[in-house]
């Protein structure tokens, strides 16, 4: 663990909570513009929950990150302070010129690489601007949660939505957490709000029956058990145990003999190792008799994550800051979502032969049949649960619209190390093309006009040949 580069972390933190908490004493109007994912919805509702108590005046909007154009305009806006949550570091550009240009005051809470400008009226915690990787060390629910419980530890107890935002970016790895995400982690178990025990990573794992957790599992998805109800239950009736139980209640032994069962019918990707690692491993639950949402951690991810792709970022909000209305609606949404990610997936391994292979990456264009919102999450899926190999970058695009392609890209953070940094790469593309992308070097999107696809494509090409000659 870099603790030089944690400590900067942490002393960056103070100056920031620092700032914060003048605009708070002041009672100053704050606009939060977060991004709609899980991680996005975790950090904005930590930092809701702490000016909501102190009674501070804001106003929150989720979206995806701002174009140029909706930064223009975000800045006729009258705010005393713009937060830009899970969002800001790859639009700094037009953050600077028509946000700090005007005179806002902008304070940047984000993962996301970026270069950040030296100016009076910009405050920003960025874990790349201190020697760490936002796509694994920290996220930006991590870096929101760092800086609220500085400013009033009796926010502790919302240490549990920074782990939340963690494992809804795939910052859980296979030997834990790393960096910040593992201080964050030592520290919920220390305070008692979590603990981490191992076996199936199932969703549902407390309340639905067995035969629908194997039915709905997508994360990982099981070939020839996820979405095949008579294939769910014959694999219940082989181990023996009620059609009604859950996984919880059939105890170590029959998760074992479960674990073996799932082995013996998913056919060869059962011998990958990634698989085994997806369906197998340390699972994180919160603590308590009356958890703040579902008891085991990527469930609760799932579960806003869905919100986010049903576009109702607002119910995700309102369950982790305590409503059991949006709760039980959010729940209901997470099985929805289960339902049209297995069909969505089942889609991709029945078109296997739609993807181009490239000397440096492998594409789709999947045009309407796959929903914009949903190509990201499958390819991170698909790649997790062996389904589509991890040897190259894997690019994804749909039709947004008419006139617009939605383009998603992922990679392991074992292609990072061979140079690779979809994130950069599609930045770059994108504004050659005329749109607008950017994120992680394990995971980005972009925005570009329809009539530029194969533009997009030889642009990518070339971009990741380019970083993998100046990686190795």
């Amino acid at each position: 663990m870099p603790r030089a580069e944690i400590k900067m972390f942490q002393s960056k933190a103070i100056e920031v909570a620092a700032f914060l908490r003048k605009h708070i004493e002041k009672k100053s109007r704050i606009r939060i513009l977060s991004h709609l994912d899980t991680d996005g919805i975790s950090a904005a509702s930590i930092l809701i929950k702490c000016l909501h108590a102190h009674k501070v005046p804001f106003h929150a909007k989720f979206s995806r990150p701002l174009k140029t154009d909706e930064i223009m305009k975000l800045s006729q806006e009258n705010y005393d302070l713009f937060v830009f949550v899970d969002q800001g570091s790859s639009q700094m550009a037009a953050i600077h010129k028509y946000m700090l240009g005007r005179g806002h005051s902008v304070l940047v809470l984000d993962h996301h690489p970026g270069n950040f400008p030296e100016h009076e009226n910009l405050v920003y915690l960025n874990p790349h601007s201190c020697g760490l990787n936002g796509a694994k060390d920290v996220s930006a629910a991590g870096i929101v949660y760092s800086v609220v419980e500085l400013i009033d530890k009796s926010f502790r107890s919302l240490l549990t939505l920074a782990i939340v935002g963690a494992i809804g970016d795939r910052q859980d790895f296979l030997l834990g957490f790393t960096n910040i995400n593992e201080v964050l982690a030592k520290r919920a178990m220390d305070l008692g709000l979590i603990r981490a025990t191992e076996g199936l990573k199932l969703i549902g794992r407390e309340f639905t029956p067995l035969v629908e957790s194997l039915r709905l599992s997508i994360r990982p998805f099981l070939p020839n058990i996820s979405g095949d109800l008579e294939a769910c239950r014959s694999i219940v009736n082989a181990l023996g145990v009620s059609s009604n139980g859950s996984l919880e209640e059939i105890g170590q032994e029959k998760e074992r003999k479960l674990r073996e069962i799932i082995f013996s019918r998913v056919g060869g990707i059962a011998a990958k190792e990634e698989f085994c690692h997806s369906i197998w491993g340390t699972i994180y639950l919160q603590s308590g008799e009356r958890p703040s949402g579902p008891r085991e951690l990527r469930e609760y991810s799932t579960m806003l994550e869905a919100c986010s792709k049903f576009n109702k970022p607002e119910i995700g909000l309102a369950a982790a800051v305590g409503d059991m209305h949006a709760l039980n609606e959010a729940i209901t949404m997470l099985r929805n979502y289960q339902e049209k990610m297995v069909s969505v997936i089942r889609w991709l391994i029945e078109h296997m032969e739609y993807f181009k292979v490239t000397p440096y990456m492998r594409y789709i264009y999947a045009g309407d049949a796959v929903e914009t919102t949903m190509m990201g999450e499958a390819l991170s899926l698909s790649i997790e649960s062996g389904l589509v190999p991890r040897d190259l970058p894997v690019v994804g695009i749909t039709q947004s619209s008419s006139n617009e392609l939605k383009v998603s890209a992922r990679a392991t953070h074992e292609l990072t190390l061979q140079g690779f940094d979809v994130g950069r790469a599609l930045a770059t593309v994108a504004s050659s093309c005329g749109g607008e992308g950017g994120g992680h070097d394990v995971s980005a999107s972009a925005f570009i006009p329809s009539d530029r696809l194969q533009d997009l494509i030889n642009g990518l090409e070339l971009a990741f040949r380019e970083q993998v000659k100046r990686g190795t």
